[in-house]
């Protein structure tokens, strides 16, 4: 298979879920939606592993993602638990619902596969105008390690399902860093019962600093209500593994 014709992980829904272990977010995201109630928008949902949760305790979720077959698998999901939550195929830099929201969520990094400047900027603009106002964005992107990111053909994590029949692992290797794109590429490899699985394409991502995340929320008419450094709340600090943003749109927005 050539590189133009591999599959990316988002074509691969149940090959994701196997290997990509569900991590600690989930319990954060939902706390906050508590306290803010609903409608909730998550960008980048993929296969409902936050979405479904939400809509089971009770919010008017709407998911939206760029990848078919992740919605695909989504919906199948949420039938299969009677979650009652609307699933919209789209592209976060360029969605246009028509309606308003109170809190809007991109989880697990997501943001990062934006890798443009024009793109982050187009992405959280179009936030800031489906938010109520008042509505809050909450997010969270890995804390880039200067160290990590020097050391291409550094293995970053090793992923593996429960040992039984469908047992299938999974490891990530930063091939390539632009410093100047601030862009990372991964490579991912899958191995099932032993035997190797074809290789899905490259994957890019882009790495968001501490100083300039703060600075694009501001420009996009989003105040910085928080931001920590892991999920339990702790202050952010130089060594904080992720960066989590919570931000709010003006009250008197329209």
């Amino acid at each position: 298979m050539s590189r133009e014709h591999c599959a990316t992980l988002y074509d691969l829904p149940s090959l994701y879920d196997a290997v990509v272990v569900p991590g600690p977010c989930e319990s954060f995201y939902r706390k906050l939606a508590c306290s803010t109630g609903g409608p909730i928008l998550e960008l980048a949902c993929g296969t409902g592993r936050l979405t479904i949760p939400l809509a089971l305790e009770g919010h008017e979720v709407v998911g939206l993602d760029a990848s078919y077959p992740m919605l695909r698998a989504a919906r199948a999901k949420a039938e299969a638990k009677r979650a009652k939550v609307e699933f919209v195929l789209g592209d976060m830099r360029r969605f246009d619902l028509g309606r308003y929201f109170a809190l809007v969520i991109v989880s697990c990094n997501s943001l990062a596969h934006i890798t443009a400047n024009e793109d982050i900027v187009e992405c959280l603009s179009r936030i800031a105008r489906h938010l109520v106002p008042g509505g809050l964005l909450a997010f969270d992107v890995v804390n880039p390690s200067m160290r990590d990111l020097a050391q291409c053909g550094h293995t970053a994590e090793r992923s593996e399902t429960e040992p039984d029949r469908s047992y299938v692992s999974g490891s990530k290797e930063l091939i390539a860093y632009d410093p100047v794109q601030q862009v990372q590429i991964l490579k991912w490899r899958f191995e099932a019962l032993g035997r190797k699985i074809p290789p899905v394409a490259p994957m890019r991502l882009r790495a968001y600093f501490p100083q300039e995340m703060p600075l694009r929320l501001a420009l996009a008419g989003l105040e910085l209500a928080a931001r920590y450094g892991d999920f339990d709340g702790r202050r952010f600090i130089g060594s904080s593994p992720n960066q989590i943003y919570v931000a709010r749109a003006a009250r008197n927005a329209s």
